[in-house]
C-alpha cells in the first residue's frame, strides 16, 4: 500500500486510558528523538497495521477456500 492510496474506511479501536496516555508518550518520545512533530495517534496505529501486514506471508493475505473448508470441517 502506497502512502497516496486513498484511506476510505474506518476502523474502531477501544483502550483503557492508561493504554492512550502510554501510546501518546510513545508518540511524543518518538517525535523528540526524532526532532519531528508528533503524529496522531490515528498515524501511528495505522503505521502498526501496515507494518503487521508486511511482515506477514503471502500465503496469509490470500483467500482460500481449501483453508476455509478445513476450518468448516473442524467443527
Amino acid at each position: 500500500m502506497s502512502n497516496v492510496d486513498k484511506l476510505t474506511k474506518k476502523l474502531q479501536v477501544l483502550l483503557s486510558e492508561e493504554e492512550v496516555f502510554i501510546l501518546n508518550r510513545i508518540i511524543l518520545n518518538d517525535a523528540l528523538e526524532n526532532q519531528e512533530r508528533p503524529i496522531s495517534i490515528s498515524a501511528f496505529i495505522r503505521e502498526l497495521i501496515r507494518k503487521e501486514i508486511e511482515s506477514r506471508p503471502d500465503e496469509a493475505k490470500t483467500w482460500s477456500s481449501d483453508r476455509i473448508n478445513q476450518l468448516k470441517s473442524k467443527k
